[in-house]
């Protein structure tokens, strides 16, 4: 457990640089020199590398061991934390979204490998303590981002941020893994072409990608136009005796309810799947999941935020069970690291 908890430490902090554009950047792209069109753009890019960076990282844990990817996926997050932080224009953010989806990739994989070293009957559990200690991360950022947002404008939300996650480095320097290279040494290791090989080799395995893959785009599309269509619903909230709250702090607010869900509800749901059966789990979770996304177009004010809310809760426990279904499943293949590199494709 105490690997899981350091490994969720590092990410936790590298990740608060991207949570919080998810947050700001749809609100702040005018005055960064982005036209509006391009968010959605920068947004998606950092996914679209990770179609390539996700299998190169399978494959440098299998050669190297866990320790230097994951020092080096920490450096690269903290360069794209800083890019955020004093950078303009489309082009500088776009390298900053690049780099991101590589760290991420790397950052990702650690935390799959953190859980695979423990006990297989608590995988579920494991994955919803790792990914909830990750999602505070992203919590505190986009609250206390779109706070300073509000209070002293983007370069200083982006700035306080950016100094955060830089503190992955020195977590992830003093960092022990049990174990080294999955390979043995002299020899070569299975190249990224042959995990696709290998994910797609069962049904159980090709099943899962699929049903990963449109988890994942629905959580791509809803937290990347959370901000506007909050903006849009509910806008700035006046409440009697206090001072105007800004947009930035309603969708900052609401997008750390988002990842608070998966702090607060992922352990539970992750050894609910334990307990229940993760297959069972996954499929009541996909019905309630798209119930509440039907609802949620209709509604406004604090109904939709209510609605928002019991969707966010819901995808937290999806993307745990998912996560400890392909833990089993890489525990069972050829190559644990390269099959975890597909599924996180």
């Amino acid at each position: 457990m105490r690997l899981v908890l350091v490994v969720a430490l590092a990410t936790g902090l590298s990740i608060m640089g991207d949570s919080l554009m998810y947050g700001l950047l749809p609100l702040e792209a005018p005055h960064l020199g982005i036209a509006l069109p391009l968010v959605g753009v920068l947004l998606s890019a950092n996914r679209l590398v990770r179609l390539v960076s996700n299998t190169w990282a399978g494959a440098a844990f299998e050669r190297w061991g866990p320790y230097r990817p994951f020092v080096a996926a920490t450096v690269l997050g903290a360069m794209a934390g800083l890019l955020y932080g004093v950078g303009y224009g489309f082009a500088v953010f776009l390298l900053a979204r690049v780099m991101w989806g590589v760290a991420w990739s790397g950052l990702r994989q650690g935390g799959y490998e953190a859980v695979l070293r423990g006990e297989g009957r608590t995988h579920g559990r494991m994955m919803g303590l790792l990914w909830g200690l990750v999602r505070l991360g992203s919590a505190i950022s986009v609250a206390l981002g779109g706070f300073l947002r509000d209070r002293g404008g983007y370069r200083l939300a982006a700035g306080s941020i950016a100094a955060m996650t830089v503190l992955a480095i020195p977590v992830a320097l003093g960092m022990r893994w049990p174990g080294g290279a999955t390979s043995p040494a002299g020899e070569t290791p299975p190249s990224p072409l042959a995990g696709w090989r290998m994910a797609w080799r069962t049904a159980p395995r090709r099943w899962l990608l699929a049903a990963a893959s449109l988890d994942s785009l629905g959580e791509g599309a809803l937290v990347s136009t959370a901000s506007l269509f909050l903006a849009e619903r509910i806008g700035a909230v006046a409440l009697p005796g206090l001072p105007l709250i800004g947009v930035g702090t309603v969708a900052g607010f609401l997008l750390a309810v988002r990842y608070l869900a998966d702090f607060l509800f992922g352990p539970l749901i992750g050894a609910l799947s334990d307990r229940l059966g993760r297959t069972r789990t996954a499929f009541l979770l996909a019905v309630v999941l798209l119930a509440g996304l039907g609802s949620a177009v209709s509604l406004s004010g604090l109904a939709l935020a209510a609605c928002l809310t019991l969707v966010f809760i819901v995808r937290s426990g999806s993307f745990v069970t998912f996560s400890a279904i392909s833990s089993r499943l890489a525990s069972e293949s050829e190559s644990p690291p390269l099959f975890v590199g597909v599924y996180t494709t």
